[in-house]
């Protein structure tokens, strides 16, 4: 369990990093994102973002989530993640993006992971750091021994943060969308 920035708890796991908070979704948290916005924030205990959600992140997904963390509690943290980050004293802290995993482990030990920043958090190294963030926790947990990334090619600052992150490019593809790139990383036999 863990607690936001506005003490509120959550039932899914919350990262500290050097300047970010990283929290798991929970059902309350999700379905919050997908019909109450103004909630969502508040219970995050963030200043309001107009441009929230990042990209890639629609309502579609958020519902989705929102449906299956009801039905799989015990699966938060192995889906979306928001980045909250403290801007200094007397100011609210900020929701500066959203990312995490596909899903739990299969039987290969390997996850998927991504992530949006909004733009205004972009350039900054906040990026890298949430994916440091979630790659610790993801690390911790049983049966992860291999984490994977793709991204469209063009984007050069998405890979810089992959490759930084340690992760190596793996092979290139064609898909609907244009050329993506995978990354992967391999995870020393965690503990857990």
């Amino acid at each position: 369990m863990g607690v936001s920035p506005s003490g509120t708890q959550f039932s899914g796991p919350v990262v500290e990093t050097g300047r970010l908070t990283l929290i798991a979704f929970d059902p309350h948290l999700a379905r919050l994102q997908s019909e109450d916005r103004e909630g969502f924030f508040a219970a995050l205990g963030v200043k309001y973002e107009p441009s929230w959600p990042p990209e890639l992140t629609t309502a579609e997904t958020m519902d989705w989530m929102a449906g299956h963390l009801e039905s799989r509690p015990d699966t938060a943290g192995w889906y979306s993640w928001v980045f909250t980050m403290d801007v200094g004293p007397g100011q609210e802290p900020r929701l500066v993006g959203i990312g995490g995993f596909h899903g739990p482990p299969g039987a290969d030990g390997c996850i998927e992971i991504s992530y949006s920043m909004l733009p205004s958090f972009r350039e900054q190294g906040l990026a890298t750091e949430a994916v440091l963030g979630l790659l610790s926790w993801a690390e911790a947990q049983p049966g992860v021994s291999k984490v994977t990334a793709s991204t469209l090619t063009h984007l050069y600052a998405a890979r810089r943060v992959l490759e930084k992150a340690g992760f190596s490019l793996v092979g290139e593809r064609e898909t609907g969308e244009g050329r993506v790139s995978d990354f992967a990383l391999d995870l020393p036999a965690s503990a857990g």
